[in-house]
């Protein structure tokens, strides 16, 4: 492809698939984790003593350390949310079903620790996160299965 002046153009010839934000899909899959990752910041930031937090520098990074601990499935569900959308854009669904299982859980997770009067109630937050991957992890697992399937079920292309 060239211009009038006959240079060649940046342009790619072809279909234009665009994965901008603007999308809802697109939306969905990002927003859906990111409101669980805020969700779940406000929760341990109300359990938290915040007198103990700030008495020295170890446990200042200790409570850094625990955050990026809380927010890493979240931050995994937006990166299989957006490779799902743009290498497998059949299995979309189940991104988009991963992202609401992930949030129902997440939710249902907090709301158990926060009406809870057990004094341990909160270690839940420790072990919130090995469950919340093994969703993300099964949600690619089932969407890279399921755009196999549908492509192998495909008609060839002429």
């Amino acid at each position: 492809m060239s211009t009038a002046s006959g240079r060649p153009s940046s342009r790619r010839p072809g279909p234009r698939r665009s994965s901008s934000l603007r999308e809802p899909v697109v939306l969905a899959l990002v927003g859906l984790p990111v409101v669980g990752a805020l969700v779940t910041l406000v929760v341990v930031a109300y359990l938290t003593s915040w007198e103990l937090v700030t008495e020295d520098v170890g446990a200042v990074l200790f409570g850094l350390v625990f955050c990026g601990w809380a927010l890493l499935p979240f931050a995994a569900a937006v990166v299989v949310g957006v490779c799902v959308h743009r290498s497998w854009p059949g299995a979309v669904a189940v991104a988009l079903a991963g992202a609401v299982v992930l949030m129902a859980l997440t939710v249902w997770g907090l709301w158990s620790v926060l009406t809870s009067q057990s004094s341990t109630a909160v270690l839940a937050l420790l072990f919130a996160p090995f469950v919340q991957s093994a969703v993300v992890g099964l949600t690619m697992a089932v969407a890279v299965v399921v755009a196999r399937l549908r492509r192998r079920g495909a008609p060839p292309a002429a």
